[in-house]
């Protein structure tokens, strides 16, 4: 038997890394493919289908406060993500990550060089290459890693 290792991500997750490490201060902390039981409680009354997604299913990245208390999740999509089974897995995690009250946001390169950034409210279009928008789409990131007088946690 062999066995080898392999990087933890692709070039495009390490590029997105890269960009997220620029728009956060020295107070929070980046953690890739985390299951989502290390951060979220599941609730018993949840059916048994979403009770399994929840303890096999992953996040590609999460911003946590120096605390480590979560504040925004990253999901790095592609085309892989237009297929049925695909949405659906995105739709369970997005259901579960609303419940425990954790904000999310995709990203995707779309056309050639065009960072879209989005949520169900809101999208910011960053040109990888002119740089145009590259302050909008730092600024979503930083709304989520702010410390809020209502957080709960």
């Amino acid at each position: 038997m062999s066995l080898k290792t392999k990087r933890l991500v692709n070039h495009y997750e390490e590029r997105m890394l890269e960009f997220l490490q620029t728009c956060i201060d020295i107070n929070y902390k980046i953690h890739t493919q985390v299951s989502l039981s290390q951060f979220c409680e599941i609730d018993s009354n949840l059916d048994w289908e979403i009770k399994k997604f929840f303890y096999s299913s992953n996040v590609d990245a999460l911003i946590t406060n120096y605390d480590y208390k979560p504040c925004l999740v990253l999901e790095f999509q592609s085309s892989y993500h237009d297929y049925p089974e695909a949405k659906e897995r995105d739709t369970k995690k997005a259901t579960l990550l609303s419940l425990a009250g954790v904000p999310l946001i995709y990203s995707r390169v779309k056309d050639f060089g065009l960072l879209h950034l989005y949520s169900q409210n809101e999208e910011v279009v960053f040109n990888l290459f002119t740089g145009e928008n590259r302050e909008n789409a730092k600024n979503l990131i930083r709304k989520y890693c702010e410390p809020s007088i209502f957080a709960n946690f």
